[in-house]
């Protein structure tokens, strides 16, 4: 029996899937992050994630199977932000021109080698180029090899790392041309 699994854009209905899964992907990093370390509350995010999903700028795409949520990915158009910079309004930031930031991609680990990470992937990166970006970039625990072993085969470039803040994590900027 063969696995079907359907993606569909997220919506405001799926906000507290989305924020179940974000939760449980940061509970996965407790397998390689520093003894004692705690993933960020899952609701601490809440309101910043429902603007997102919202937004008309920001891509985000879930994986169903029979019904149930097993994934999603999404990206924005990517934004200056300086090193040490406070979060504060993601609005006011400058658009870095042709640049795509791959934002989140989880699947729930029951799923994990079952073909719902490159669905959403390749998905994300088809609506990137389908919407003129030149290239991406995201970030991945420098800890995360498995992340990072996938990124590697679809392409991506690992650059500089730096501590992250609010993660309490080392984290790699990747980069994927995009082309035509």
């Amino acid at each position: 029996m063969t696995t079907v699994i359907v993606t569909r854009r997220a919506g405001l209905d799926d906000l507290d899937a989305v924020l179940d899964n974000v939760a449980a992907g940061f509970g996965s990093y407790r397998a390689f992050a520093p003894a004692g370390w705690e993933p960020p509350d899952r609701d601490a995010g809440r309101d910043l994630t429902a603007e997102l999903i919202v937004d008309p700028d920001t891509f985000g795409l879930i994986a169903l199977v029979d019904d149930e949520f097993v994934g999603h990915v999404s990206f924005v158009p990517a934004r200056e932000r300086s090193a040490g910079e406070p979060a504060g309004d993601w609005r006011s930031r400058p658009l870095v021109p042709g640049l795509a930031h791959l934002g989140q991609l989880f699947v729930s680990e029951p799923w994990w080698g079952r073909g719902v990470a490159p669905l959403l992937h390749d998905s994300a990166v088809a609506e990137m180029r389908a919407r003129g970006h030149s290239s991406a970039r995201l970030f991945t625990p420098s800890g995360h090899a498995r992340a990072r072993r996938f990124y590697e085969r679809r392409g991506w470039v690992a650059g500089g790392e730096a501590w992250n803040e609010h993660l309490g994590l080392g984290l790699v900027e990747y980069r994927l041309p995009l082309g035509a």
